[in-house]
């Protein structure tokens, strides 16, 4: 049975989520990275392929990185776009071809409050090549990669490990007379909340949720707008064609609609509804997920950018050997704060919570409600052209486990 008091603190949430916004009203919309916001940059387009963020970098967005994004060491931004900046370094390429990839690798050191640390595990995050082509209002975009183990839903092969992945394709056309409209068709990152590179937060990773850029894209029919004052996006969802059978497709639609309050501001909401006929995490048959929020980015200052979301959470499950039907209901919460006290260094901590109530069990047990937290400190520096290095130290709990700790350390090189 669905906890109603978990309703009213949702609600509740929300409610202080809209005020706290407005009344910063009294006080331009950002690209992958959302604190970009503090350079007052009014939506994604010039920067990235994709109008909603992420992705394959423009040819404007490359030399932003490396006028704006990376430390300067005192020696200040050319006038004109340094040739650097290009792909792989200074490789020109023709206006209608963009080509770009990412390679990312890590290491995790885990722990909870009663085990030791475990050993340094290395992870390999990303080895992705992109590209888009573009004739007339016509384009073209595909990512190609490799994973030695993991992201399973982006798989293109299905060996037990080292397997070709593709995380976006897909074709489109752009509409409009300052072509401020996008049709496309094609496995897309979903367009929902705010697009945070830390695909392990909360608001993008839960069971219900699952809105992340690393592997929850979906293929489906999207159409974008991006104006001077709103923007947004709507996606029909047909299903994940790289995940077999097709009883765990998702369909139903995804999509945001964010306003420029001032030029250091924006607020929106987003609004997500699945089926599937099986759950691919859960196993439980007739899965609805439903997830509706709000969320707000802002610089009162340039050097510290506050970024809050906050969404409502409905699952709604059929009967199972294993389980009894039931519809489960919640929230989930973040805000997180971006500091760059120099050009190029990144000070970042997030706060996160999440309360299920009404969780599916065996029919002799009560319901319950499922509490988790979480707290991240970190640091990002981008050192030099086409690098960054991060360390992130996470804290989460989760019911009445243990608390976890995990640190990791990542270096990131992009083309």
């Amino acid at each position: 049975m669905l906890d109603r008091r978990a309703w009213g603190r949702a609600a509740r949430l929300l409610s202080w989520i809209g005020v706290f916004a407005a009344l910063l009203c009294t006080s331009r919309a950002a690209s992958a990275y959302p604190w970009m916001i503090r350079h007052q940059y009014q939506g994604c387009v010039p920067c990235h392929a994709d109008p909603s963020g992420a992705g394959l970098l423009t040819e404007y967005g490359r030399a932003m990185g490396e006028n704006i994004l990376r430390s300067r060491y005192g020696v200040p931004a050319p006038d004109e776009p340094s040739k650097v900046a290009r792909f792989l370094f200074g490789v020109p390429t023709p206006d209608w071809l963009l080509l770009g990839g990412s390679v990312r690798n890590g290491v995790q050191l885990t722990k909870s409050s009663s085990n030791p640390w475990d050993k340094p595990r290395p992870l390999q995050m990303e080895a992705d090549l992109k590209a888009q082509v573009i004739f007339s209002r016509f384009r073209a975009y595909g990512s190609l990669g490799y994973m030695h183990e993991g992201a399973q839903l982006t798989q293109l092969t299905h060996a037990v490990g080292d397997n070709l992945v593709s995380r976006e394709h897909w074709v489109g056309v752009d509409l409009g007379e300052d072509k401020q409209f996008l049709l496309r068709a094609g496995r897309i990152d979903l367009p929902f909340g705010i697009r945070n590179d830390e695909h392990d937060l909360l608001v993008r990773s839960t069971t219900t949720t699952r809105t992340n850029i690393n592997e929850s894209q979906q293929h489906g029919v999207a159409f974008n707008y991006n104006g001077a004052v709103v923007r947004g996006e709507i996606m029909a969802l047909l299903g994940n064609y790289q995940l077999n059978p097709d009883a765990f497709r998702e369909r139903g639609y995804a999509g945001y609609l964010e306003v420029l309050v001032k030029q250091s501001m924006v607020v929106g909401a987003s609004s997500m509804v699945t089926y599937a006929k099986q759950d691919y995490q859960t196993r439980t048959p007739d899965t609805i997920r439903q997830v509706h929020g709000v969320f707000a980015r802002l610089a009162p200052v340039e050097p510290l950018v506050l970024m809050i979301e906050a969404d409502a959470l409905i699952t709604k499950m059929g009967q199972s050997a294993v389980a009894t039907a039931g519809t489960t209901g919640g929230f989930v919460g973040l805000v997180q704060a971006d500091v760059e006290p120099v050009q190029g260094l990144h000070l970042i901590v997030s706060g996160e919570t999440m309360v299920i109530s009404g969780v599916v069990t065996d029919a002799t047990k009560p319901s319950v409600t499922q509490k988790s937290f979480g707290g991240w400190a970190g640091a990002l520096w981008f050192f030099a052209p086409h690098a960054d290095l991060r360390f992130d130290f996470v804290a989460s709990s989760s019911m009445d486990a243990p608390v976890s700790f995990y640190l990791l350390p990542q270096l990131h090189f992009y083309l």
